[in-house]
């Protein structure tokens, strides 16, 4: 039987940005892919190893990665205990400081940039500062926020001279991890399971028992992750019409498109668009 997939979004949805904050310390375990439409900067002692729609990307040690947190994510390798640094950013701000197009245009494609983490780049010099700041009084939650802005712009400043291109896996890749990828690749799509368990040469019940165990959500779930991160995209790079873009994204009807998109951004697409189009151009 051909089974299509329902992009369905997760029972709790993930929070819309995670705000202007900092960390340092050890992960907590991600049992789950999650998403945040903000900038995410992190930095660690030791290699990392993420998911990213479904694509294994490493973040060597002492590397500043930047990329954008909408498309699923998860942190697979186990750093035994060593500390990551992480800032976000929410999208938003970030566009209104009129970073160069060609650092957005990466990030908003799917994108990372590794930079060195040194200098006025080293993020584990200053983030316990910032978040100090961030938690304060009113005058030092503005003078973090100026940093962080002055940061941000240094790093997209570094990385527009030469961004790093995103690593394409190989064609090939096992289990979960490709099915993902190729869900990705075919997002916009009429995907289904039989489609997806092909990749990796296994039966379609079997397929969808592993993508869960592995990622922690059902293919349909991380279907509508990969359309709703694809209409962002072309919602803040594009002139598409509102309805072609959920068409391009891969929803088969505008009221689909438009409860995904709300459940998942918190606004309708039109809406999107016009807070946070004008800046990303």
């Amino acid at each position: 039987m051909t089974e299509a997939l329902a992009a369905r979004p997760e029972a709790a949805p993930g929070p819309h940005s995670f705000g202007l904050a900092c960390r340092h310390g050890a992960p907590d375990r991600m049992t789950i892919a999650h998403r945040h439409d903000d900038l995410e900067f992190n930095v660690a002692e030791v290699d990392l190893d993420y998911l990213v729609d479904g694509r294994p990307v490493r973040i060597p040690a002492r590397r500043l990665a930047v990329f954008w947190a909408a498309r699923p994510h998860q942190l697979v390798s186990d750093t035994s205990g060593r500390a990551i640094t992480w800032l976000t950013v929410p999208l938003d701000r970030c566009l209104g400081w009129g970073l160069p197009p060609r650092f957005v245009e990466h990030l908003l494609g799917g994108g990372f940039a590794l930079l060195d983490a040194t200098g006025p780049l080293a993020l584990d010099v200053r983030v316990p500062g910032w978040q100090a700041e961030l938690a304060g009084a009113d005058d030092e939650r503005r003078t973090a926020a100026l940093e962080i802005e002055a940061f941000t712009r240094r790093a997209a400043r570094a990385a527009s001279a030469h961004v790093a291109a995103w690593a394409a896996a190989s064609a090939t890749r096992p289990g979960a991890a490709g099915m993902a990828a190729w869900i990705s690749e075919h997002a916009h799509e009429d995907v289904r399971v039989e489609d997806v368990a092909r990749q990796a040469h296994l039966h379609p019940q079997y397929a969808m028992t592993v993508f869960r165990a592995a990622l922690g959500i059902t293919m349909g779930e991380y279907l509508a992750h990969c359309r709703i991160a694809r209409a962002q995209h072309l919602l803040l790079t594009t002139d598409l019409p509102v309805p072609e873009v959920g068409f391009a994204a891969g929803f088969r009807s505008q009221s689909q498109f438009y409860a995904r998109f709300r459940d998942r951004c918190g606004e309708p697409p039109g809406a999107y668009r016009r807070r946070l189009g004008a800046a990303a151009r």
